[in-house]
Parts: C-alpha cells; sequence; structure tokens
C-alpha cells in the first residue's frame, strides 16, 4: 500500500448546489460509457468482418491469428507510456477527444485498404490510439466517484465495449453480405466524430465539480514534503502484482471472445456468415454485458448491508469463477444451444469479474492511477495479444479449439490464487 501523506488536489469543499451539479459524475460516465462503446466497436468490426476479409485476401487461421493480434500488441505496448503520460496531462478535456479522433481516422483508413498489409499497419495505428481510454476512465473515475461506487461505475464504463460487442455482429455482417465490407469501417468511424458533442459540453470546469482534482500548479503525484508517488514504490506493492497477476489471467479469455468468438463459431460449429451468427453473437454479448452490471450492482449492494468493500468483491469474483469454469464443458457439448448457455454462462462471469479487477486498480497508488491501470494494461494486454496469435496457430495445427479452453481454466485458476493471496488491505487504498 503506498501512503502519500497529502495529496497536491483540491476537494470539493461545499455541496453541489442543483440536480446537474450533484449528478454531474454520472453524466460523466455516460460519455465515457459511449468512449468505450466506440473503443470497442471500432476494433470489433475488424475481427467480425474477418470472414470476408480472410477470403478477399487469402488468409488461413495463422494469418487470422497474426492480423486480429496487431492491435493487441500495439495496445499493449502503447500503455508503457500512456499511463505516465495521463498522469501528467491537465487538459484532459481536450487529450482525450485527440486520441478518439486519431482511433476514429484509422478505424475509417481500413475501408480504403488494398492489401493485407494496410490492414495490418492501420491496426498497429489503431492499438497506439485506443490504449488511453481504459487507463483515462479509470482515472476520472478515481477523481469523481467515491469507493463504493467505483465497482458499479466501473461496470457501467466497461459495459459500453459489451454493448458495442452486441451491435457490431448485425452491423457489420449486414454491410458484409449485402454491400461490402469497407462500408462498415466507414460507418463505425464515424460514431468517434459524434461523441465529441456530449464530451465537450459535459466535460466542463472538472475542478469545480469533481470529488478530488489536482490544483492547476502541483505536480499530481507529489506529497506535502515533495516526495514523488515513484515507479519503484508500485512495483514494490504487493497489490499491484495481484492486479497484474489476475490481469494476465482473465483479460486473455476477454480477448478470445471479442477477437475469435465469430471465427469459433463458424468453424467449430459450421454456422454460416450471416445474420444466423450475428444473432448468436447478440445473444452472448448481451450476457456479458449483463454481468458488467450485475457485478457493480451487488457490490454496492453489500458495501450497502455493512460488508466492506474488498470481502464484497471478493464474494462477487468467487461466484465469477465458478461460472467461468463452465468453459471446460464446451468440448462435449451436443448442441447449439447446449453451446449458446455455456457460453453465456462464461461471459457473464468473465464480465463480472473484469468489472472487480478494474475497480481495483484504483485502489493501489491513489495518486497514480493512469500510470498503475498503463502498466496493468500492457502486462494483461501483452499476454494476451501472445494468445490471440496462438491460437490461430494452434487451431491451424490441431483443427480444435479444445486446448485453448482447458489452457484459460488454469489461467482463471492463477487468477483467483492471486486475488486471495495478494489482495489484502494493507497493501489496497481502499477508503
Amino acid at each position: 500500500m503506498i501512503h502519500p501523506t497529502q495529496t497536491p488536489e483540491k476537494a470539493l469543499s461545499t455541496p453541489p448546489r442543483n440536480w446537474y451539479e450533484r449528478t454531474w459524475r454520472w453524466w460523466v460516465l455516460g460519455t465515457l460509457f459511449l468512449a468505450t462503446f466506440i473503443n470497442y466497436f471500432d476494433r470489433q468490426t475488424l475481427s467480425v468482418a474477418i470472414e470476408p476479409i480472410s477470403e478477399e485476401f487469402g488468409l488461413d487461421n495463422a494469418g487470422r491469428g497474426k492480423l486480429l493480434a496487431a492491435f493487441v500488441y500495439s495496445y499493449a505496448f502503447s500503455h508503457l507510456f500512456i499511463g505516465i503520460l495521463l498522469d501528467r496531462v491537465r487538459n484532459i478535456r481536450l487529450f482525450f477527444p485527440l486520441m478518439v479522433t486519431g482511433w476514429t481516422i484509422s478505424t475509417m483508413l481500413v475501408g480504403l485498404a488494398t492489401s493485407y498489409s494496410d490492414v495490418l499497419w492501420l491496426r498497429y495505428l489503431l492499438g497506439v490510439f485506443e490504449a488511453v481510454n481504459f487507463p483515462i476512465c479509470l482515472l476520472l473515475i478515481a477523481r469523481i466517484f467515491p469507493a463504493n461506487e467505483r465497482s458499479l461505475a466501473a461496470g457501467i464504463f466497461n459495459s459500453g465495449a459489451v454493448l458495442a460487442t452486441l451491435a457490431a455482429p448485425k452491423l457489420v455482417i449486414f454491410f458484409s453480405t449485402y454491400y461490402n465490407w469497407r462500408y462498415s469501417f466507414f460507418a463505425t468511424g464515424l460514431l468517434g466524430l459524434l461523441w465529441l458533442v456530449p464530451w465537450l459540453l459535459i466535460f466542463r470546469h472538472p475542478e469545480r465539480r469533481a470529488l478530488h482534482w489536482p490544483a492547476s500548479r502541483a505536480p499530481e503525484t507529489a506529497s506535502v514534503t515533495g516526495e514523488r508517488v515513484s515507479l519503484a514504490d508500485i512495483f514494490r506493492s504487493p497489490a499491484f502484482w495481484g492486479v497484474t497477476l489476475i490481469g494476465v489471467g482473465i483479460i486473455p479469455g476477454w480477448y478470445f471472445i471479442s477477437q475469435w468468438l465469430p471465427s469459433y463459431l463458424t468453424q467449430a460449429w459450421q454456422m454460416p456468415y450471416d445474420q444466423t451468427l450475428g444473432n448468436k453473437l447478440t445473444i452472448i454479448y448481451l450476457a456479458q454485458d449483463l454481468g458488467l452490471w450485475v457485478s457493480g450492482a451487488l457490490v454496492w449492494w453489500l458495501a450497502k448491508k455493512g460488508v466492506s468493500i474488498l470481502r464484497s468483491r471478493k464474494i462477487v469474483i468467487v461466484g465469477s469463477y465458478l461460472l467461468m469454469m463452465s468453459i471446460l464443458f464446451l468440448p462435449q457439448i451436443t448442441s447449439i444451444t447446449s453451446g449458446l448457455v455455456l457460453l453465456c454462462a462464461y461471459v457473464f462471469g468473465l464480465a463480472a469479474w473484469q468489472a472487480n479487477q478494474q475497480a481495483f486498480k484504483q485502489d493501489i497508488a491513489a495518486r497514480r492511477v493512469a500510470t498503475v491501470a498503463a502498466l496493468v494494461g500492457f502486462a494483461e494486454t501483452g499476454f494476451s495479444a501472445f494468445l490471440v496469435q496462438k491460437v490461430g496457430e494452434m487451431t491451424q495445427e490441431s483443427g480444435g479449439y479444445n486446448a485453448i479452453f482447458g489452457l484459460l481454466a488454469v489461467f482463471f485458476t492463477v487468477s483467483l490464487a492471486a486475488l486471495f493471496f495478494l489482495l489484502r488491505p494493507k497493501w489496497l487504498e481502499i477508503k
């Protein structure tokens, strides 16, 4: 646990005077939800359109894996500098929309690609711009929400990602089957430009409305004595390694669903690439979205009943783990209906756990939330990128996904052990 003796921040000293001021943090959360929706819609478009793209450019599963992993690799490595940068950025109101504009343009240009190489490099570029979203969302939630609301807030903004996965299959498959897959990239890219309007209207004067906002001239990581919460302090925290191990264990399961699920359904279940596939994906991703909301609400409810926040999160996570282990039964399924039930249980539990894991990132070093989120993001996403590419190679060799499910179950179990051994009250800043 890292204890700065005093934070150079401006605390909200007087209660908000009107309804909008009292609910402002939820309006901001709405813009973070929309940004996350667009962020995930843009990255999801490729995995849903992978069938026609593979056909046009002649890709096998190994080629698919390399293309799907390109974004994840650059996204992971960009976290190495994006968190440190964010903890020093003063004008978040302008910085965030610049990044959103960057990933919007990167997405739209895919629609103009004439070769596999063009798509590959644009996906690398997309990962650089999109790396800002989750660290900046967690940073803002830590500044404007009290601790007992953060799991719920994290679940709500995270659900934007899952709602994007609900919308993407139907839209992308529609364009790909009736027109051309390229139109889906144009359509999804335009959403980023529309987001600029609510963000610039709502996110104004945070220093007057946030619970805690850094003073304009004070270094954000300084204590009253001038000391800084350094990277060494973060690395010495057992909680940092606990959250990192949890992320490395569960986030590959998230990326398998977001990047490989359409291919799994068309290859393992011989599902045709049409709106039937879109409907099945929508059902699965809806269960994932429900997991994000329900888990945050459960933590909030338990905390109101007097259960500590840490214990509340652990209770929800244990239940989530049990649901996630349903992935082990997928190789034994005999019907599509049974497979859908198992996949829905799996993604519900996965999302429920992830909402709480995101909240833990805010409790390691209060003055370096973006840095912590980015460092953990680098580790968990970098490992996920390796797995996304490895899935292509393994399925190309074996022709099946059974070994992947076994690996994911092992990773989830390691994460559960890290939760109980390394996330303890004395090492966390949950106030």
